[in-house]
């Protein structure tokens, strides 16, 4: 997720974030048990993973991180949780190998270069490393429905790709495949050729997706910068 700036009001950005954690663990229970399958895509260190797992004990989380020091972080979090996977790819709309753009703070890192001058001193260019790219679909069909097994649960933190990330799915973006999806959508432009907010809801929507909760992160003036967003079946 994107780092914030520091806000004008440190308490009012505490308890924003403390509210928002609370809402989001709540509706992960309603989302999530022991059977369920997760991806999670925009791994990074194993954050998201490592909350999941403290929330409830699923029965395997598929981690998607090319960035090579996260990775390892990534790996080390399996060995402590054998439910977590990890998979040293960054997801796209095609097959292969692409460049990928490592910030300064590596939880920034993006398929997409930062713009020049965007407003975020964490996703200042560090370095570019060539990774591997798949598509969520090849990746499905070969690992998880040919058991019948359904994914429970989507997790996109592509840094500004999510769109691509959704479209890679394919035959597989419906609520019968995927049940619910927790994407991150920005409202400010980090990235070149940053994907919009309303080309993911409209995806989401064409695919049988409605929104059903919204995690908010407000910028230094305390307008809304970037959010999470829950959408589940209609």
């Amino acid at each position: 997720m994107n780092p914030t700036h520091d806000r004008h009001r440190p308490d009012l950005e505490a308890e924003d974030m403390a509210s928002t954690t609370r809402q989001l663990e709540r509706d992960l229970r309603r989302c999530l048990d022991a059977s369920s399958i997760v991806l999670d895509i925009g791994a990074n260190r194993g954050q998201f993973a490592e909350e999941i797992l403290s929330i409830v004990p699923v029965k395997k989380i598929y981690s998607f991180e090319p960035v090579p020091d996260a990775f390892a972080a990534v790996e080390a979090l399996s060995e402590k949780h054998p439910q977590v996977v990890p998979v040293k790819k960054a997801v796209s709309v095609e097959n292969g190998f692409a460049n990928f753009y490592v910030t300064v703070s590596d939880v920034g890192s993006s398929l997409l270069p930062p713009l020049p001058g965007q407003p975020s001193k964490w996703l200042t260019l560090d370095q570019e490393v060539k990774v591997e790219t798949v598509r969520l679909d090849d990746f499905i069909r070969e690992q998880i429905a040919r058991d019948g097994e359904q994914i429970a649960l989507l997790k996109s933190d592509a840094q500004g790709s999510d769109l691509d990330v959704l479209r890679s799915a394919g035959e597989f973006l419906c609520p019968a495949s995927i049940k619910s999806i927790l994407v991150e959508i920005n409202f400010t432009q980090f990235y070149e050729g940053q994907q919009t907010y309303h080309e993911i809801f409209g995806l989401l929507d064409k695919a049988g997706y409605r929104m059903a909760w919204l995690y908010p992160h407000r910028a230094h003036d305390e307008w809304l910068w970037w959010a999470d967003v829950l959408f589940i079946g209609k």
